[in-house]
């Protein structure tokens, strides 16, 4: 196993850290310092609080950078029925549900992971956080709204290479427009990773004009 993933064993849970995947989103420290604290040896006490109470933390860890295993009868992740995507203002991608990455980028589930847009990171398809580096500008915006909502069911994420990140499977993508959050639902959609789109977060083709150029792991 990588150097970078640590594991921490508690009596009802093991805690897992990819610190490759981790933004510094902070949730985990926000939930609970008693549990999470960074300034700590180890900075992870799986038996700080009732484990239930630690995997619900855990859960809300927005890029999949913690997850967990549950043991002796310990909680179990279930990730909602079908995939949402949260545009990130001048940010990546969030993505959260049943899904599955091609190439398979995680040593962990795929349930919760993080997505470049802007074209910069060094680990494609994650986001490594150059976004704001390369100044990366988007608001995260969506125009109108889908009615029908999505079916539950597997998403298949294929980072095309030089091109898109293709979401194949129902996915909710979330954004906001001028009537507050707006939400669109697909079965299968074309999003922008190269950050030159017009169109953002959706592909317009950009990414054969700035010749965009990606390594396929």
């Amino acid at each position: 196993m990588s150097d970078d993933i640590h594991r921490y064993d508690g009596e009802q849970l093991v805690v897992h850290y990819d610190a490759q995947r981790c933004q510094h989103a902070r949730a985990c420290v926000s939930g609970s310092s008693a549990a999470f604290d960074p300034d700590r040896r180890p900075w992870v006490d799986p038996d700080a609080l009732p484990p239930r109470l630690v995997a619900r933390i855990i859960e809300r860890c927005p890029t999949g950078a913690l997850w967990y295993t549950g043991r002796r009868g310990g909680p179990v992740e279930k990730p909602p029925p079908y995939t949402r995507v949260r545009l990130v203002a001048d940010g990546p991608l969030y993505l959260h549900g049943p899904l599955t990455l091609d190439p398979a980028h995680r040593r962990g589930p795929d349930t919760r992971v993080a997505l470049c847009r802007c074209g910069a990171s060094k680990n494609k398809p994650l986001c490594d956080g150059r976004h704001a580096g390369v100044g990366f500008r988007d608001p995260g915006l969506l125009d109108g709204e889908s009615i029908h909502p999505p079916e539950p069911g597997a998403c298949k994420v294929v980072a095309i290479p030089n091109g898109p990140l293709m979401l194949r499977g129902w996915v909710e993508i979330r954004g906001v427009g001028a009537e507050g959050d707006q939400r669109r639902v697909h079965d299968q959609v074309a999003l922008c990773r190269c950050g030159a789109s017009k169109n953002k977060p959706y592909c317009d083709g950009s990414h054969n004009k700035i010749d965009f150029r990606t390594e396929r792991r």
